[in-house]
């Protein structure tokens, strides 16, 4: 629903504000912190909080892993191309040299 005077888009169930957050989940996922409370297990407001909290805190966690992981493979495969562009650069030099019949 859309507040007619302000505009702002909120559920008509709970009456909370729609949040549109991609990492942690909009108003409808079931599995967002910040997800609608009639939507996932109404009648066991514990559990839903316990389930919500752990997939959040699952992200919170794995998140700078997965960045630390994907810089340190990045980090990693510049430093072989620095040794390795160079290497392949002179090996397609010699090969062409050697094809054209030019020996030095």
């Amino acid at each position: 629903m859309t507040c007619s005077q302000c505009n702002t888009n909120f559920c008509y169930r709970c009456g909370e504000r729609y949040r549109q957050l991609r990492f942690f989940g909009d108003h409808t996922s079931n599995l967002s912190i910040f997800g609608c409370k009639y939507r996932y297990l109404p009648e066991r407001p514990h559990l839903r909080r316990l389930v919500r909290g752990s997939v959040c805190a699952g992200k919170l966690f794995i998140a700078p892993l997965i960045m630390v992981l994907g810089l340190a493979l990045g980090a990693i495969a510049v430093v072989i191309g620095l040794f390795v562009f160079p290497i392949y650069c002179l090996c397609k030099k010699q090969r062409k040299r050697s094809r054209t019949g030019m020996h030095w």
